[in-house]
């Protein structure tokens, strides 16, 4: 197994024809997100393992009757990946198929895998009007935020950070918006994964502020935005998040997919 360099990340996107469009996996192809990525070969792959900064977790792509890949695959993380995510501070490998022919047991025959699940929605309408409740908010992508004295600022920092390679990237290529009340940040959203169609839409309230309504009204800015200049919002959760599912649902997003994952401990 080799690390694919960034040049050669468009080899990769033949591999995705006919499946579920990812964007957490796509926007890493196309170069608007930070990841990595592993294949059998350098010169015509055929099965990938891409790793994305923003989820901090792992997606196979391609054949997955690939024994050569298949037989490699758990070694080479051993060896080559776990280091690699120890280094930033990760305690658990998370990882899941392009489609649901990924055998995650039969890839990884000595971990102890355990099992979940996610769901996927989209929004091809305009959401409900966005109710202000009083909820001031600052325009990411427009408004000089950096600069500004508040308190939490790096909750935004730490997000954009996550997702992006630099400040300037989000501002071109995503949209995003923060509330705020006085001078203290409560939450942020903003797109997450970026495709030539698909804003993923990522979203965090700090604790004292969730349940009254910061996220629902960050959201809807954010998906008004990407449906504004053309694009799909996106919105991927696990299934026991109960929480994230309801507002998806709040703003008018509709379950398309779900798809199953597998994680342990590193």
């Amino acid at each position: 197994m080799h690390e694919i360099p960034h040049k050669d990340y468009y080899k990769l996107k033949p591999l995705l024809k006919g499946e579920h469009p990812h964007p957490e996996i796509l926007s890493i192809i196309e170069g608007n997100n930070p990841g990595w990525i592993f294949v059998d070969q350098l010169t015509a792959p055929k099965s990938a393992l891409v790793w994305s900064q923003g989820i901090e977790g792992f997606y196979l792509i391609g054949d997955h009757n690939n024994q050569d890949f298949i037989h490699a695959l758990d070694s080479y993380v051993t060896s080559h990946i776990v280091p690699r995510m120890k280094e930033l501070g990760m305690e658990h490998f998370e990882v899941s198929g392009e489609h649901d022919e990924w055998n995650l047991e039969l890839m990884f025959p000595s971990r102890k895998l355990y099992p979940y699940e996610q769901m996927v929605y989209k929004l091809l309408q305009n959401p409900p009007a966005a109710l202000t409740n009083g909820i001031k908010t600052i325009n990411l992508k427009t408004q000089d935020w950096e600069n500004l004295d508040l308190k939490h600022i790096e909750f935004i920092h730490e997000n954009i950070d996550l997702f992006w390679s630099s400040k300037e990237d989000f501002a071109e290529k995503g949209y995003g918006y923060a509330a705020v009340e006085g001078s203290e940040i409560m939450g942020v959203c903003y797109s997450s994964f970026v495709t030539q169609d698909t804003h993923a839409i990522g979203i965090e309230t700090l604790p004292e502020y969730q349940k009254q309504g910061v996220g629902t009204h960050l959201a809807t800015l954010v998906v008004e935005d990407v449906l504004a200049n053309g694009f799909i919002p996106y919105w991927d959760c696990s299934l026991d998040n109960e929480g994230s599912q309801k507002s998806a649902l709040r703003l008018g997003f509709q379950q398309v997919h779900q798809y199953k994952c597998g994680a342990f401990a590193i």
